[in-house]
């Protein structure tokens, strides 16, 4: 194995997330007597997550779609006020860093960021204690999104080493796992929840265990 040069990480829902997200929904569904469980809502939320491409801005108008859609695959009808009560309940939650962040303090190498955010992005990071990012790579400044191979090989610029001497890690298969392995990138995907017990990706359970995979 190439000796690592450079680690990036993907940031929403791999560095940042947002607590408060699916309590926050499972309470106005809750209010309109439809009971579901939180930890089933979450994985329907992660696989819908992965099937829809996310805008740098995202608008009332996305979110009444994806809520809409998430609705529908909980067997719950989309109705507008349900969906509206949502959005009114999600708009403006704070995100913040994974409890396992704190161990990025002990990675060696020089870290950056790949994400589709918008140019908030270098403002949220700063959530992140102890860690300084050398490269912060945000799809709006750059304006190029994942999976574009052209945003990857920005990366690759910017690090000046080869590819297979950079650790990627991130939440989403098609967004980040293929993209970084198709350049030749030890691409590890951060599964927390252990979605993808069964596929032939390389896996962390946790970022806890980042230094064995440098």
């Amino acid at each position: 194995m190439a000796a690592t040069s450079a680690v990036f990480f993907d940031v929403a829902n791999t560095l940042l997330c947002k607590p408060g997200l699916y309590g926050a929904i499972t309470s106005v569904l809750a209010e309109s007597g439809i009971d579901i469980p939180l930890s089933e809502l979450a994985l329907r939320h992660r696989l819908l997550s992965e099937a829809v491409t996310f805008p740098d801005r995202t608008s009332a108008a996305f979110y009444e779609r994806f809520n809409a859609q998430l609705l529908r695959s909980l067997g719950v009808a989309a109705e507008p006020e349900l969906v509206g009560a949502i959005h009114r309940a999600c708009s403006y939650l704070p995100w913040a860093p994974f409890d396992d962040v704190v161990h990025l303090a002990s990675i060696q190498q020089p870290i950056g960021v790949l994400s589709n955010w918008d140019r908030s992005l270098p403002d949220h990071l700063q959530a992140i204690r102890g860690v300084s990012f050398r490269w912060i790579l945000g799809s709006e400044d750059q304006q190029m999104r994942k999976p574009d191979p052209g945003f990857y090989t920005r990366m690759l610029e910017a690090a000046g080493c080869p590819a297979d001497e950079i650790v990627y890690v991130g939440d989403s298969i098609q967004l980040d796992i293929e993209p970084a392995q198709r350049l030749g990138m030890r691409a590890w995907l951060l599964d927390r929840d252990d979605l993808y017990a069964h596929g032939n990706v390389p896996r962390l359970r946790s970022l806890a265990d980042i230094e064995a995979v440098l």
